[in-house]
């Protein structure tokens, strides 16, 4: 699976309050919710036989205003609400905390930006992150408040940025990213070679798992297996060991050989005695590091460096006669290119790749309910490709898209008879659960779930678009 790098971001946000009171849920609390809803749902629905944040322009762009407040739990950070409350985990009082999207390095995360761009350290592209906005004062780390003022010196205050949990669920070396059910691990699955499966493990922070916990881990991978839809069992046919390599945070396996697009699926146990976990990928081709390109072009760069300093020994510098040393010449990335084209428009895929996905594109709400319906469709549609394709870190972008439609459409409810409308509130309610579950089981990477929460999905659509067209 390609990186994630052309997929628009979340950033951890109460969502838009409705008049049928959705309630806004965590990550957390969304995903328990799902896994235990799910099962019973995908049942009664059996044939009888994870919005998109804008962002500013490049070039000198001026940081955004203030992110709204938002109440997070001081022991559960998952836990993100609208209002001020108790965590419903530990029934702490939440307290107030700013989320704001930046770009950032990966490797070097002191590198903040608030447009596309490259790292200036190891030249790596900029990855969107999550990051808790405090702010402080030099020599005080004492300091640390949710409010800009002054220092006890009469300085202004300094902004701080701490990356949250679940803040970067970019992948590192070219895979998959995924968040495990227990919310705390996370990996990544890649397929550098022909013949060859990696899985990447993190923490919570996208931090490479500690060695002493990765050699807990107990997981293999299967290349073959077959799905009875009538009891809903699977049965392995081939599968694979997968072992810590020797000092780093990933297993591996010899799998073997596949045609491209190959689809693989890890099965893992984070610590003896846990709960095995599935996490399905499709590798449409071989992935690439970007740990690796970097790596081979700061060489190449130190390489041609030493051979041009021996060729000029001893010659007069061309720039020094002439007293002042010649501007570099700017450099122009496909990332610079699009957020100066974009300015303040949703974040878009790498225009490089060719083709836009139109299921990756924010567009706005029509304002005739035809052409809500028609989005509604089309959305619905280009989530069940993404899904086949194996593209399900993507998929909340359209489900959040068709959510927002289906909210545009309860206020169109008036219009209806008082039968219709009975039948249409519980409907766009089914539609924006389902989407939340969408972008739930996206995350997790399992694609039973997926699809399942995608037959729940597509019936409310279909609902939906009945209830209307009596309009």
């Amino acid at each position: 699976m390609p990186s994630m790098g052309g997929i628009p971001p979340r950033v951890t946000v109460p969502a838009r309050a409705t008049k049928a009171s959705y309630t806004y849920t965590t990550c957390l609390g969304l995903l328990l919710c799902a896994l235990s809803v799910l099962p019973l749902a995908a049942q009664q629905t059996r044939p009888a036989a994870k919005e998109p944040p804008a962002r500013r322009g490049a070039g000198g762009a001026k940081p955004p205003a203030l992110p709204p407040l938002a109440m997070t739990c001081p022991m559960h950070p998952d836990v993100v609400e609208e209002k001020p409350g108790s965590c419903p985990l530990c029934k702490m009082a939440l307290v107030p905390v700013r989320l704001e999207s930046v770009w950032s390095c990966p490797i070097h995360q002191a590198v903040i930006e608030h447009a596309p761009g490259q790292c200036p350290i190891d030249k790596r592209d900029l990855v969107q992150m999550t990051m808790a906005l405090t702010w402080t004062c030099k020599g005080r780390p004492d300091i640390d408040q949710i409010e800009p003022g002054r220092c006890p010196d009469g300085s202004a205050m300094i902004a701080k940025r701490t990356l949250r949990p679940h803040g970067n669920h970019n992948p590192q070396h070219g895979g998959q990213f995924f968040m495990a059910p227990d919310t705390w691990h996370h990996l990544e699955g890649a397929y550098p070679q022909a013949r060859t499966f990696r899985l990447y493990l993190y923490d919570d922070f996208a931090r490479p798992l500690p060695l002493d916990q990765v050699k807990q881990v107990q997981a293999r991978v299967v290349t073959n297996e077959k799905f009875d839809a009538a009891t809903r069992k699977t049965t392995e046919v081939t599968s694979f060991p997968l072992v810590a390599a020797p000092g780093a945070a990933y297993l591996q396996a010899r799998v073997d050989a596949a045609a491209l697009p190959a689809e693989m699926t890890a099965k893992v146990r984070f610590k003896p005695g846990g709960d095995e976990y599935r996490f399905d990928f499709a590798f449409p081709s071989v992935t690439t590091d970007p740990n690796i390109t970097v790596a081979a072009a700061a060489s190449a760069t130190r390489s041609r460096g030493k051979t041009t300093a021996t060729r000029t020994a001893g010659r007069p510098s061309s720039t020094a006669s002439a007293g002042t040393a010649a501007p570099p010449k700017p450099v122009t990335t496909p990332a610079t290119v699009a957020a100066k084209l974009a300015g303040d428009l949703p974040v878009l895929p790498d225009l490089s790749a060719g083709a836009i996905d139109p299921s990756l594109i924010q567009v706005p709400i029509p304002e005739t309910v035809p052409e809500m319906l028609a989005q509604l469709t089309a959305r619905k549609e280009q989530i069940g490709s993404l899904i086949d394709r194996g593209n399900f870190a993507a998929v909340f972008v359209p489900a959040f898209q068709a959510r927002d439609v289906a909210l545009a459409l309860e206020e169109r409810l008036t219009t209806l008879p008082s039968s219709s409308r009975e039948r249409g509130a519980p409907a766009i309610q089914r539609l924006v659960r389902a989407a939340w579950m969408l972008d739930a089981f996206g995350d997790l990477g399992n694609k039973q779930q997926l699809s399942d929460a995608f037959t729940l999905f597509s019936a409310a659509v279909t609902e939906v678009g009945t209830v209307f067209a009596q309009q």
